[in-house]
Parts: structure tokens; C-alpha cells; sequence
């Protein structure tokens, strides 16, 4: 699980790791489980989450001003 903290105004991308087959079915992107994101706190403007998601997909921090 990837924990990540996020202000107003950021986010998070999910998408395919680099050297996946990007041909596969969400059937088989899936077969592993499903992404799951835990609320895990928060502080004013500020909430942590937890996410787990199939080794496929790679979670990355980004600001929404990108």
C-alpha cells in the first residue's frame, strides 16, 4: 500500500507501470484485485489515503496546475 498525502488543489494519477502490455482487458488488469483507497486522516486541508492496486498500475502524485 502506497500511503500519500493530498492538499486542495493536488491529486493522484493512476495508470499502466511502464513496460505493461498496454493491450490487456480490465478483466485481466483486475485479475489481482481491485485498486482500494483507505481515507486514513485528516488535518484541515490535508487528507492522507492508502492505496493498493494490481503491480500492473503505478500510482503517482501530481499537482491539478500541471
Amino acid at each position: 500500500m502506497l500511503v500519500v498525502s493530498r492538499r486542495a488543489d493536488e491529486a493522484i494519477q493512476i495508470k499502466l507501470a511502464d513496460g505493461v502490455d498496454s493491450t490487456l482487458t480490465l478483466k485481466d488488469l483486475f485479475a489481482k484485485g481491485p485498486i482500494e483507497i483507505t481515507l486514513l486522516g485528516g488535518n484541515g486541508r490535508r487528507v492522507k489515503m492508502g492505496i493498493a492496486a494490481p503491480p500492473e498500475l503505478t500510482i503517482l502524485r501530481v499537482d491539478k496546475a500541471d
